[in-house]
């Protein structure tokens, strides 16, 4: 596999150029003797301006204004929107019911979509990893549920699951396994076809200041569970779930074919100079992308199903629970001093409770 050249120790001059240099630059609103209110010293520059007009567009900052940025310590973001978190406040024996406590916070409207989250998978033998977006849709006493296509093997699907009789889709969801003893599931590294069973969810809450890190084991509803979730979706959406080969390709190009074309499409305007976000003569100059391939098999699939009142579930979608191993509680203080608080599945082997969890403080 080829890797990207890094310049080595005799091209130190060579270092590539930065496109985004912002090391938490945000200005001050505190006004104290060490750091006065902007608004109170109007004549002197901010924070953020210096480091502005030391930016380059077109190369990478010299020593001279290098020096002058360290000289100046941006003002980064501070976390000040909640007490300290002491042990007191977290439930004593249960990550699911402290999550239900924080998701159920009045500060996080449903508007603020506090159910997006981060699914992050790995493949195995490589350890590649990816994330993409989800929605938590249902939490239960196992774990967190969320929904999505497990079909392609191009995509988490393979990633969890593995290839199916070297197929490029998934035929069927998994049924749920029927070992109880999750002591024998954690020593499965790696299930049948090369899959990989662990994952992660992460759930960011910014206007809280607060976050919370789940890893566990993935597990597939049953279809009768994922059915039900199924009939709340809209028509649509439906169609949408069987049309997608999720992550497979649907077009591909190489960048020199699309240069030319993208100088003309989106050529500054010649009176006020501004670039169009959206090229004003795309009917004219576009070219197909993929897209209608897509388009295509949704129209395929409507008239498929359009004397169908209730669409059926694709074999490929359903839902999946993560089933916890450890959930980490995070949550902001100033200063980076942030208060990190994580259950720990500890496993019994003997009768009554399969597990129990201890919980432990991380420094931040």
């Amino acid at each position: 596999m080829d890797h990207p050249k890094y310049p080595t120790s005799g091209e130190a001059d060579k270092r590539p150029k930065k496109l985004i240099f912002a090391p938490g630059d945000i200005a001050s609103t505190a006004s104290t003797p060490e750091n006065p209110s902007p608004s109170s010293t109007p004549d002197v520059p901010s924070a953020a301006s210096r480091l502005d007009s030391l930016r380059s567009d077109t190369s990478t900052p010299n020593s001279v204004q290098e020096s002058q940025i360290v000289s100046h310590p941006a003002r980064a973001h501070q976390f000040v929107s909640n007490p300290p978190l002491t042990v007191s406040q977290m439930h004593p024996a249960n990550p699911l019911h402290q999550f239900n406590t924080w998701f159920r916070d009045s500060r996080l409207p449903a508007s603020s979509a506090p159910e997006t989250c981060t699914l992050a998978t790995a493949s195995l033998p490589s350890g590649r990893v990816s994330a993409r977006i989800v929605y938590l849709k249902e939490l239960d006493e196992r774990g967190w549920v969320v929904y999505s296509n497990w079909g392609s093997r191009e995509g988490k699907g393979g990633q969890v699951f593995g290839a199916t009789n070297g197929e490029d889709t998934l035929g069927a969801m998994p049924e749920p396994s029927d070992t109880t003893n999750l002591q024998e599931e954690l020593q499965l590294d790696q299930v049948p076809g090369g899959g990989n069973k662990w994952a992660a969810l992460t759930f960011c809450w910014s206007s809280v200041e607060r976050q919370v890190r789940i890893e566990g084991l993935v597990e597939p509803l049953s279809r009768s569970e994922s059915e039900l979730y199924w009939r709340t979706r809209e028509r649509g959406s439906q169609i949408g779930a069987w049309a997608s080969w999720q992550s497979k390709v649907l077009w591909s190009t190489e960048p020199h074919l699309l240069i030319d074309r993208r100088r003309k499409s989106l050529a500054a305007d010649e009176v006020t100079g501004a670039v169009p976000v959206i090229p004003g003569d795309v009917n004219e100059t576009d070219i197909d992308d993929g897209r209608a391939l897509l388009e295509q098999r949704v129209q395929e699939l409507e008239a498929r199903f359009a004397d169908t009142k209730e669409i059926p579930l694709p074999p490929f979608w359903g839902g999946v629970r993560i089933v916890p191993e450890s959930v980490e509680f995070w949550q902001g203080r100033r200063s980076r001093l942030h208060d990190r608080f994580r259950y720990v599945r500890v496993h019994e082997n003997g009768e009554g409770e399969m597990y129990k969890w201890r919980i432990q403080r991380l420094s931040p």
